[in-house]
């Protein structure tokens, strides 16, 4: 019987005259035929990975905006409106950034304006745009006086769509879709923005109550205002790297007719529609950034950003304030600044005189009504 390991003499010649595999041939074959599996794996994997979480986003996207449709005012605004309402109603809401939370005094204007100095918060707060106020005086419009007279701050920085991302509030984020939001910020950011309200509901069930209550006294003191009494001196150096910091946080290619310019149109439009009396402020700039940026891209830019909100609000009959360092003190210009774009106290109580006595002006004129009833 014959093993099944023996091998006959045909066998043998045949094996003996067969060629021997030469393992400098076949390693190039080999490599390729690797790579070739790795890339066939790897083309496949993510793109299921990729589909399902876009899958995901997409239900846990709709679900959401079901059970909360409009923006959630951030953390630091509704610190402010929920003490600033406990005990007053409002009649006259200066609303912004952080540019108006220090420029803007409530009882100095309040008191020029003709209208009850306790009647008047300051619920700015910083990076805070007109969407992000909008979402704060929706959620608390029961406090509000019907009719209220609110004065919002605009900049560049808040219609840009290039502006430093850190500057872009949540508010906006969850006003737009997926895309739109990976064109605005880092798309990790993205998204997570994708779970605000879990966030927020966490936010305001475990942290707010804690934080309310230590945060009380800051928040009330001077109606939500808050400034600085100091001056600010300007050398070469610092000027050029503060102008340079500027130029990459508001005007960094400026984009101003993308999504954030029509979320601010839309939140103007909203505002009026549900009877807020809207003025918006074009808050004055330090002399040394006017004189700074003049006949560089920047100032061009600058200059197109406040053409393009002067011919809107004449389109829209939205009043339109502007002023300028000039304004609030021509002997001395700077000395009403604690940095470029921040007003001192003394520069906000200048500010406060002048805004106040123009709304006087305009409820004599019959552009603004008393607070109290709608219009």
């Amino acid at each position: 019987m014959t093993s099944r390991l023996s091998t006959s003499s045909s066998d043998a010649a045949t094996l003996a005259t067969r060629p021997r595999l030469n393992a400098q041939a076949v390693a190039p074959g080999v490599a390729r035929l690797a790579r070739t599996m790795r890339r066939t794996r790897a083309a496949r994997w993510p793109w299921g990975a990729v589909m399902a979480i876009v899958f995901v986003a997409i239900i846990h996207m709709t679900f959401a905006w079901m059970v909360y449709p409009d923006p959630m005012p951030r953390r630091d605004l509704r610190r402010k409106i929920i003490p600033l309402t406990q005990s007053v109603t409002p009649a006259l809401i200066v609303a912004g950034d952080s540019r108006l939370e220090c420029g803007l005094i409530p009882g100095v204007l309040a008191e020029h304006a003709g209208l009850p100095p306790a009647d008047a918060i300051n619920m700015a707060a910083p990076a805070c745009d007109l969407p992000g106020a909008l979402a704060g005086y929706r959620e608390f419009a029961e406090r509000f006086q019907p009719g209220a007279i609110m004065v919002a701050g605009v900049s560049v920085v808040d219609v840009n769509d290039h502006a430093d991302p850190v500057l872009i509030g949540d508010e906006t984020l969850w006003s737009l879709g997926l895309i739109e939001r990976c064109k605005l910020v880092a798309p990790k950011r993205a998204f997570l923005s994708l779970f605000i309200p879990e966030r927020e509901w966490l936010r305001r069930n475990l942290v707010e109550p804690v934080l309310l209550n230590w945060d009380y006294d800051r928040a009330v003191a001077e109606q939500g205002y808050r400034g600085e009494w100091s001056e600010h001196e300007y050398p070469p150096d610092y000027l050029a790297r503060e102008l340079r910091n500027l130029d990459h946080a508001w005007y960094h290619e400026p984009i101003f007719d993308g999504a954030r310019w029509r979320l601010f149109v839309d939140a103007v439009r909203t505002l009026r529609a549900r009877g807020v009396q809207l003025v918006l402020l074009d808050p004055p700039i330090h002399p040394a950034f006017t004189n700074g940026v003049a006949g560089t891209a920047m100032g061009a830019d600058d200059e197109r950003f406040h053409q393009q909100l002067a011919d809107f609000c004449r389109e829209e009959g939205v009043p339109l304030l502007r002023y300028t360092a000039r304004d609030l003190c021509a002997d001395d210009p700077a000395s009403s600044f604690v940095s470029l774009v921040h007003l001192n106290r003394t520069g906000a109580k200048r500010l406060s005189t002048l805004v106040g006595d123009e709304l006087a002006l305009m409820q004599a004129r019959g552009l603004l009504h008393a607070p109290g009833t709608d219009y």
